[in-house]
């Protein structure tokens, strides 16, 4: 059985966008030389996109929590009931055991966003969906749009979709339980569109509770460790598959290739859990934890909840620094199955349980160009692509011309031959620089070639044109993304400085007061910090900065003060080491060494 509903939900955030496109990866990190070699080598893997544009951060969330009605779809049968957050990346958020009466996947009390994904907004619990590179993905926080499809034997499919705008291409689930199913059946496929090679991560997020004597089951005796520092080989232990007994964050993938059936489980100390397995093309399989470090359990605590999880994941590479090629005109579909799980014995290499995963992705695979019946449409762009001729028109994943809104208008006037004018959002793809510099001149036209330049990684040649740009008529956008780009620091502050003069965007100022402290201009930083009204989202940001200058400029008792007041900084990103940093500068300038607050610890590795 299939419904649409609401579901009344205890969140916070994760707010609008704050319309300044991210003109880096969006803190993922690049893989050295050295960790390809601890990786086996590059061969077969690609690299992905230098950037994250089109999108702009989500980063205007705070920690207020309100009740709100939250779109979901629910897939039920005698065994299983499934619930998916359509406002929220098609999350799914609960798979509950109707049998057993209980709940297979971890939620937090709270939903409540933290600055961890590439466009920042994130939150912890159920599974999602990760298309995109190394990171959560774009949509993580953001609709998608949902239907019906008939499915086989007689049964209902809920179909899922969404235009990825980075990629480029069509972000798909068909999800699907039969009746008397003990797994539900998620289908994912992948279409390129075009006539060049997309880059492709995908990793199947699965948050799952950590409890004492609980452990984590992956057929492998080998894997590669990630502690946020180094990659390593190690040997797959049991110790290293015991979630409450890490100290530290880590990650510990391994890489299933040749296996029939991969798969992943996590159960308790009695055996009771869930178990993750696919089709052969989801090759990857991690386990995350936090540690029970003062900073993984703070993190714990700050993403909503008293309960503790870890993750296991399931991904198309060995690990998350891996990107494949899907080859132009070329579609991968791969099935998985999720379903609870009781098991105390010694695993192999075949899943505790039968799943029958091969079988559903056959059956699914008949119903894959079947028309989707829209129940919830998502934002305006993939209309637009399609509008476009970028993106085919198909039935299986409708994009209609309803949805086109305001972000799209600007777009549609180029389409049409007219001038770029307004503040548009940011497009990528070869065929609308081609559309560009067929449109007719202007400082807009020029902001968004810059943008697209950047995009392929063409940097100079971005910057050539914001030059151009500003030329004819100074805009705060042009002046940012030369500052973001440029390689000399005080050249950076300087353009972020004009541009900031030229617009009050809360998140401008933040990039702008970190490039003017790197060069010591934390004067300028306090003068324009003292100004703004103490409210609203970036509150705890700026107070946290504001801290920082005073100490850089030797008022010391106010940093103290700040630092004092219990100070709250919703976006702070993780394994970041900004509270520390600003905390050890004020004890160094007072001369004194008392350690950072436990409040304030969010370190993810042992101090060096």
């Amino acid at each position: 059985m299939l419904t649409f509903t609401t579901l009344s939900t205890p969140i916070s955030g994760p707010g609008p966008g704050n319309g300044l496109p991210i003109l880096d990866a969006g803190g993922a990190r690049p893989v050295t030389a050295a960790q390809w070699e601890v990786m086996g080598g590059k061969a077969g893997f690609v690299d992905r996109f230098p950037t994250v544009l089109p999108y702009d951060a989500q980063d205007s969330f705070d920690r207020r929590v309100e009740v709100r009605d939250l779109r979901v779809a629910v897939l039920e049968n005698d065994r299983l009931r499934a619930t998916f957050l359509l406002e929220l990346g098609g999350r799914l958020w609960s798979l509950y055991d109707k049998v057993e009466e209980r709940e297979l996947l971890y939620q937090p009390d709270v939903l409540m966003h933290g600055n961890l994904a590439l466009r920042k907004a994130w939150f912890a619990g159920g599974v999602e969906w990760n298309l995109g590179f190394t990171g959560h993905w774009p949509l993580t926080s953001s609709p998608v749009s949902a239907g019906r499809v008939a499915g086989p034997q007689d049964s209902e499919v809920l179909r899922l979709w969404a235009y990825e705008r980075m990629l480029g291409i069509v972000w798909r689930l068909d999800a699907w339980l039969p009746e008397g199913a003990e797994d539900l059946y998620v289908r994912v496929v992948l279409h390129n569109p075009y006539d060049r090679m997309v880059p492709v991560y995908w990793w199947s997020t699965i948050a799952v509770p950590q409890v004492k004597g609980g452990r984590v089951m992956i057929p492998a005796t080998q894997g590669v460790s990630s502690g946020y520092k180094d990659l390593t080989v190690v040997n797959v232990t049991e110790d290293r598959l015991d979630p409450a007994g890490s100290r530290y964050a880590s990650d510990l993938f391994c890489d299933l290739r040749g296996s029939g059936e991969p798969w992943v489980a996590a159960v308790d100390a009695k055996g009771l859990g869930m178990q993750q397995t696919s089709t052969p093309r989801l090759r990857g399989r991690k386990l995350f934890v936090w540690g029970t470090s003062a900073g993984g359990e703070k993190w714990q605590s700050w993403l909503g909840g008293e309960g503790r999880y870890c993750e296991i994941q399931a991904g198309l590479g060995p690990t998350q620094l891996h990107h494949l090629p899907l080859a132009a005109g070329d579609t991968w579909a791969w099935t998985e199955a999720y379903g609870p799980l009781s098991f105390t014995g010694q695993s192999g290499a075949q899943p505790p349980r039968a799943t029958g995963v091969a079988a559903a992705d056959e059956a699914l695979s008949r119903v894959q160009d079947a028309q989707a019946a829209v129940e919830v449409s998502g934002d305006g762009w993939g209309a637009l692509a399609v509008t476009a001729g970028d993106l085919p028109a198909d039935p299986a994943t409708p994009f209609p011309a309803s949805t086109l809104g305001v972000a799209q208008q600007p777009w549609l006037a180029v389409l049409d031959g007219q001038a770029l004018t307004g503040s548009p959002a940011p497009v990528v793809g070869p065929r609308w620089t081609e559309r560009l510099e067929e449109a007719p001149q202007g400082p807009e036209r020029d902001l968004h070639l810059g943008y697209l330049a950047l995009s392929r990684g063409e940097v100079d040649t971005a910057r050539q044109y914001w030059r151009d740009a500003v030329a004819v008529a100074p805009s705060a956008e042009a002046y940012r993304a030369l500052g973001l780009t440029d390689d000399d620091p005080s050249a950076r502050a300087a353009y972020l400085s004009r541009a900031v003069d030229l617009d009050s965007n809360p998140s401008l100022l933040v990039e702008y007061a970190s490039a003017a402290l790197a060069v010591g201009q934390a004067a300028d930083v306090v003068a324009r910090l003292e100004a703004l009204d103490p409210q609203g989202p970036h509150h705890g940001r700026f107070q946290l900065t504001l801290a920082g200058a005073y100490v850089a400029v030797g008022r010391t008792e106010e940093a103290g003060a700040i630092l004092g007041s219990h100070l709250v900084v919703p976006d702070y990103r993780e394994g970041a080491a900004s509270i520390a940093e600003v905390w050890r500068a004020y004890q160094a300038a007072r001369g004194t060494n008392e350690p950072l607050p436990e409040e304030y610890d969010f370190s993810m590795v042992p101090e060096a």
